[in-house]
């Protein structure tokens, strides 16, 4: 498959007219520059190959969730919290300061179901991200890494894609819902709980003091007492909900695009194009 316009011929035709060392031939100078926009052009195709199938596996019931490698779980800021509300003491703990034990399960499942929405309308946004990239490197990256094309998508378009997509993400927080409550307001009803608690010990009372003295033994006593200290360094929710779901929706778009580059790259059967046969062809025997 030739990818080198007539009008690009005729301008690298023009250049052999008086060409003495560069080259051979001309007929070398054809085949580089035929090798070299094929390496392109397979790459693109490849990674155009890995956006819509992540977009669309995603996009299906349980894409994210159902799925240990992409699957979204909670953020690393309020894990501690979630972890206390699995114990007795943190249980009472909750109970004596009126804040509800929140259901962390509808959370996950909320997030995972947001991002689980937007995926089908990533594969646009990726695409045409593919399209406008200029690979100045094709042969570095054809005959490098396993995921190369996937690293040097990412590298060039992370930043915008998570601009763009970003709003198709945070666009489905209320179009998602479990027993009824949409992600929106689970994250609300979350942080109101979760503020709570640092309001209550920043407390200096006596009943404060007795409740969270009543805490540390609680969960001394079960083997649990470093929580103790984690609860009371945690600070104020500050997790951009929006970002955080945009970033780990993004990244598990990326390991399926990624998988699907190795398919490419190793699996002659997943080269369905003349074009991907004979430039990944290259990579056989290696």
């Amino acid at each position: 498959m030739k990818t080198i316009s007539t009008l690009r011929r005729v301008a690298l035709a023009t250049i052999c007219i008086g060409m003495t060392v560069a080259f051979t031939s001309c007929e070398e100078l054809f085949n580089s520059e035929t090798q070299t926009f094929d390496t392109t052009a397979a790459l693109k195709e490849a990674l155009s190959i890995g956006a819509k199938t992540a977009a669309v596996n995603l996009g299906k019931d349980g894409g994210y969730m159902d799925d240990v490698a992409v699957r979204i779980g909670m953020p690393e800021e309020v894990s501690t919290v979630m972890e206390l509300a699995d114990t007795d003491a943190g249980k009472n703990f909750l109970t004596a300061i009126g804040a509800e034990i929140f259901n962390k399960d509808e959370l996950v499942s909320l997030m995972n179901k947001a991002a689980e929405k937007a995926a089908p309308e990533s594969a646009e946004i990726f695409v045409g991200a593919i399209t406008s990239m200029t690979i100045a490197d094709g042969e570095n990256i054809l005959f490098g890494a396993e995921n190369a094309a996937t690293e040097y998508l990412r590298a060039k378009t992370y930043i915008d894609l998570t601009r763009i997509f970003g709003d198709v993400v945070t666009s489905t927080f209320d179009q998602v819902s479990v027993g009824g409550r949409t992600l929106n307001d689970a994250w609300a009803g979350f942080t109101q709980y979760y503020n709570r608690i640092i309001d209550f010990k920043e407390k200096q009372d006596l009943k404060t003091i007795a409740i969270l003295s009543a805490l540390k033994i609680g969960l001394s006593s079960t083997g649990n007492g470093e929580m103790y200290n984690k609860i009371m360094a945690i600070e104020r929710v500050n997790t951009n909900l929006g970002e955080y779901v945009t970033g780990k929706a993004l990244d598990g778009l990326f390991v399926k695009v990624a998988e699907k580059e190795k398919g490419i790259r190793t699996d002659v059967s997943q080269r369905t194009s003349d074009l991907l046969r004979n430039v990944f062809g290259r990579l056989d025997g290696r």
